[in-house]
């Protein structure tokens, strides 16, 4: 059990961690760059950063499922880590929209030199990427205070 809270928690470290600098550090520092450096670089950190998403999601599901087997299984387990499963379910489904969505325009935008599209998708993806941070700040609150009583 060790290993997989382990595992678990630098899955959720990466994701959350990753999103606080896209959103609270990156995209305001660029902001200060000409829009044609801007979005290229942008898209190349994303496209880092999402590679890292999709390992962490993997990671998340298998070390929660796992652990929520030893614990029992959903039917035993408290309150609050169903409400974190629950939660960690939309911020996958709003990460899924993310990436094959507005991503998908922001890099066709940008292989077509349309910055102004690009720009509109990546605004887009801000939008996204402020409310999975804030969903992530959320269930890691749920998932630390929890078995304190804080659901």
């Amino acid at each position: 059990m060790a290993y997989l809270i382990a595992l678990h928690s630098l899955a959720a470290t990466i994701w959350v961690g990753g999103l606080f600098f896209l959103v609270g550090v990156l995209r305001p520092a660029a902001s200060s760059v000409p829009l044609g450096e801007r979005l290229p670089l942008l898209s190349i950190a994303l496209g880092r950063f999402f590679l890292w998403v999709w390992i962490a999601i993997f990671t998340l599901l298998v070390t929660g499922y796992a652990m929520t087997g030893l614990l029992g299984g959903i039917a035993v387990v408290p309150a609050y880590i169903n409400v974190m499963q629950a939660l960690a379910w939309i911020m996958i489904a709003l990460y899924a929209h993310m990436f094959f969505a507005p991503w998908k325009r922001v890099r066709a935008a940008l292989a077509a030199g349309a910055l102004a599209d690009a720009g509109r998708a990546m605004n887009q993806l801000r939008l996204f990427a402020t409310a999975s941070l804030w969903l992530g700040l959320l269930i890691i609150a749920i998932a630390t205070g929890g078995s304190y009583g804080l659901l």
